[in-house]
């Protein structure tokens, strides 16, 4: 009896026809091996074997195994069902592909069940990889379990543990993290749903502990927007996490703690340095989902410059919470916090190096501080970086300046790149600004806001650009900065009485000066497009003004002003190709 059931045994095997009926009698698992034998008829030697099952969405997973030896029930084989009692295995890989968790299965009740996979005793020796969608680790060192198919219906692992060593943990082939050691348990019982998914992640828990170095944290920028495409430098430091899962959910009680040395993030002129802890957990929630928390503290933060600090605080938080995502998948309804600490006093001379000699700054302070508000309900909220001064006195040319600054920056729409910043849904607020050219009588007591919807800062070299809308109270500022004459035209004096006007443009800002295009100016009784260009004591405008509806075409050079009384709306659209309505 068992001469002809080990006859019979290695003949399905050598044939192949076992591995035929099996792919045969299901469309979305699939077996296969290299070579197969049988020494005896309840044991079995199988080379290169590979187990693949398709799901719903375009997910899929895969086990394969260099080597197998299996207590194989022969009499099972009669019943269409792979049974063992005992597996041993040398060199396992598993690979998880999740789909889309709302794609449908196959209607109907599924595929029969004729073949069913059962694997008891499971011993593996020499773990090659595990990898989840993106993500892959290598280091796994020995594990144990059961596994048991019914390949469309039902998949369960039950007590699988498994042992960490050296390794690694990458993402799309990049090294996030060395793996110096660890455990995880795992724990699978995924069954077909009534839209016919055989979701896996979904029947997937279990825990895992491992400690971690990494190589620098510039390999986890990629997840925050807005760095991601920052040239960031340095931050090497340590990592340990206690990660459980529960229904494929990041559950209560999983904590992540680390630590590193200083990160540095080159801007152009100056260089962001500081030493970096983190610190994530789970929480569970009475009254909903449970919410997951990651808070980033740098601290101290330095300015830094050619000649050495320029500013530091000694505290920036940025902490995110958001329901306990699903493996694979992003974290939704994100609330993100901002705190920075209030700095030391910034001497605004440094910025000559950047403006001069368009722009020279004698004297000033500025102070950074962030203020953040959000509804963690709604997901809706806001966050600033302000950044405020005291009098600061500079000169443009032969115009002494003064003002009160505040510059308030959404934190959220903040993004630093290679070559540049952007800071959209900024806001200039300039406080008691004064104006004074050569022997004229001071403009001051003058107050504006300037909202820029696009701002763009690149880095090399320094250029301030964007789009910008505002409202000032008078224009007699600007007056005072287009000309160097010692007065204006009669026709042009409304330009100094009118109040509350409202602008918008673009503007462009270094060390050549300062460019103003696509102006429109609008007030009681008066209306006026243009461009100006100011490059140290040089200016040069092409204006259209409306006074009480008379057009009027006004050019500054630096040797005059002229105005232009003929057809000034057909010489105006000449001068700069801007159609006038």
């Amino acid at each position: 009896m068992f001469l002809v059931l080990e006859v019979l045994l290695n003949g399905l095997l050598a044939t192949g026809l076992l591995e035929r009926l099996i792919n045969h009698s299901s469309r979305s698992l699939k077996v296969e091996w290299g070579r197969a034998w049988s020494v005896w008829p309840d044991s079995i030697q199988v080379r290169a074997l590979k187990i693949r099952n398709e799901e719903a969405g375009g997910g899929y997973w895969v086990l394969a195994m260099e080597s197998a030896e299996l207590d194989l029930s022969p009499l099972a084989l009669f019943r269409l069902k792979v049974r063992a009692e005992q597996v041993n295995v040398a060199g396992l890989s598993f690979q998880l592909h999740p789909g889309d968790p709302a794609a449908r299965g196959p209607d109907g009740p599924g595929e029969p069940p004729p073949w069913e996979l059962q694997l008891k005793g499971v011993q593996v020796h020499g773990v090659r990889e595990l990898v989840v969608g993106p993500l892959r680790l290598t280091g796994v060192t020995d594990a144990t379990g059961e596994l048991a198919l019914v390949p469309g219906h039902r998949l369960t692992v039950s007590g699988a543990r498994a042992r960490l060593g050296e390794g690694e943990l990458t993402h799309q082939g990049n090294v996030l993290a060395h793996v110096e050691g660890g455990t995880a348990d795992c724990d699978i019982d995924a069954k077909r749903d009534a839209q016919g998914r055989l979701d896996v992640v979904s029947g997937l828990g279990g825990r895992l502990q491992v400690k971690t170095t990494l190589p620098s944290l510039t390999r986890l920028q990629r997840w925050v927007p807005q760095i991601a495409e920052a040239e960031l430098e340095g931050g090497a430091g340590r990592l340990e996490a206690d990660v459980r899962l529960k229904e494929g959910r990041f559950a209560p009680d999983s904590r992540l703690e680390g630590s590193g040395k200083p990160i540095l993030v080159p801007l152009g002129l100056v260089r962001v340095r500081a030493p970096w802890r983190l610190h994530g957990e789970v929480r569970a929630k009475e009254d909903g989902p449970s919410r997951a928390g990651l808070r980033l503290v740098l601290s101290p933060v330095k300015v830094e410059g050619k000649n050495g600090q320029l500013l530091e605080t000694s505290e920036v938080t940025v902490s995110v919470e958001a329901p306990a995502p699903r493996l694979g998948e992003p974290p939704r309804d994100v609330h993100a916090a901002l705190h920075v600490a209030a700095s030391n006093p910034l001497d605004l001379r440094v910025l000559n190096d950047w403006l001069a000699p368009a722009i020279q700054v004698d004297s000033g302070q500025a102070r950074l501080v962030a203020m953040s508000q959000a509804d963690a309900a709604k997901g809706r909220g806001k966050a600033s970086l302000e950044l405020s001064t005291d009098d600061i006195r500079a000169r443009w040319g032969g115009t002494r300046l003064g003002a009160r600054l505040v510059l308030d920056v959404d934190a959220r729409k903040l993004a630093l790149r290679r070559d540049t910043v952007t800071f959209a849904g900024s806001r200039l607020l300039l406080r008691n600004a004064s104006v004074q050219k050569g022997d004229k009588p001071q403009v001051h007591g003058w107050e504006g806001t300037l909202a820029f919807p696009e701002a763009t800062l690149t880095l090399s070299p320094a250029v301030l650009s964007g789009r910008f809308a505002g409202s000032f109270t008078n224009a007699a500022p600007f007056v005072a900065l287009l000309t160097d004459k010692t007065g204006l035209p009669q026709v042009l004096s409304p330009l100094l009485e009118a109040k509350d006007l409202e602008l918008s443009g673009t503007v462009s800002l270094g060390s050549s000066g300062v460019k103003v295009e696509k102006i429109h100016v609008q007030g009681e009784g008066l209306e006026l497009r243009g461009k100006v260009e100011l490059s140290g004591p040089s200016t040069q405008a092409v204006m259209l003004v409306k006074v009480r509806r008379l057009p009027l075409g006004v050019e500054v050079t630096p040797e005059r002003v002229h105005l232009q009384l003929l057809q000034p709306s057909a010489w105006y659209e000449q001068k700069l190709g801007e159609r006038v309505d």
